[in-house]
């Protein structure tokens, strides 16, 4: 049994280990489906001549926002692995590949300058080279106390209060599932669909049933399809200007005022559910006024 083995874990982590490319591919995937979702907004909004009508919206979407995300997504599973504090070192076991770096090896942790494709570090060595995978995990301030825990690593190195980890750290108390984003957008769409298509339906048809009756149940059935997805697709889009003020914010109090960041981050989450909740029925309510 090595030394490793019979030491005890005094932190497990499961982490993305990327590489520089993949790193930097995942960066650029994740900056182009974030950006694109507020200039299909302004498509929305703005767009009239044509205007953005909904087979062109799904496929904007598609090509710039849900296909990026994908693609960064399946990096990031790429990337999986798993990372454990020893008392003398860690371990990154990737797949089938297993490293072990002592601690007086590492000379300090270094928070990524930009959050991309999530919140890292990298692991400067006293050799003057770096460890040759980046980690993303939700908190790294996490990591960095853990190896400020262990021999080598001075607190000081672990840099436990960059602003970045703050951040970090305060968001990682807000995670989303993918069920919680399939309530938010494709359940919650239901409603507003359900005006949207009823209006349709007496204005093309007059009557709720009027195009069942006069082109069949397929024809009714893909209309409703084609509301309900765009009107999904429209929600995605109005609920990443609140996110990307909410997270702004919280970037702004981490550098500013780090020991409100907790609190900012609650009052953000509330802020955005509310803007969402009962902002969509609000602008519902105005588009059919006279």
């Amino acid at each position: 049994m090595n030394a490793t083995a019979a030491a005890r874990v005094c932190a497990t982590f499961r982490i993305g280990a990327y590489s520089r490319r993949s790193r930097a591919l995942a960066a650029a995937l994740v900056m182009l489906a974030s950006a694109s979702l507020p200039l299909l907004l302004l498509g929305v909004l703005f767009s009239t001549d044509p205007p953005l009508v909904p087979l062109l919206l799904m496929q904007l979407f598609s090509i710039f926002a849900a296909l990026p995300a994908t693609a960064a997504w399946l990096l990031g599973r790429a990337a999986a692995a798993d990372l454990e504090v020893y008392e003398h070192g860690l371990v990154l076991r990737r797949r089938r590949t297993r490293i072990e770096v002592p601690a007086d090896a590492i000379a300090r942790v270094a928070p990524w300058r930009v959050p991309l494709p999530g919140p890292g570090v990298a692991l400067r060595l006293r050799s003057g080279r770096r460890f040759r995978y980046g980690i993303r995990l939700a908190d790294p301030g996490a990591l960095a106390r853990a190896l400020a825990d262990i021999a080598g690593v001075a607190p000081a190195r672990a840099a436990g209060a960059h602003p970045l980890l703050v951040y970090a750290e305060a968001r990682s108390t807000a995670r989303w599932r993918w069920y919680h984003l399939l309530a938010k957008f494709a359940l919650f769409a239901l409603a507003p669909t359900a005006v949207l298509f009823n209006a349709h339906q007496h204005i093309a048809y007059g009557g709720l049933l009027g195009e069942y009756y006069l082109l069949g149940l397929a024809s009714y059935v893909r209309t409703f399809l084609v509301y309900w997805t765009t009107t999904a697709i429209d929600l995605v889009l109005y609920a990443s200007v609140w996110r990307g003020v909410a997270e702004a914010l919280c970037l702004t109090a981490a550098a500013v005022a780090p020991a409100r960041v907790a609190r900012v981050r609650r009052a953000a989450e509330i802020a955005c559910r509310i803007g969402y909740y009962a902002g969509v029925p609000v602008l519902l309510l105005i588009r059919f006024l006279p």
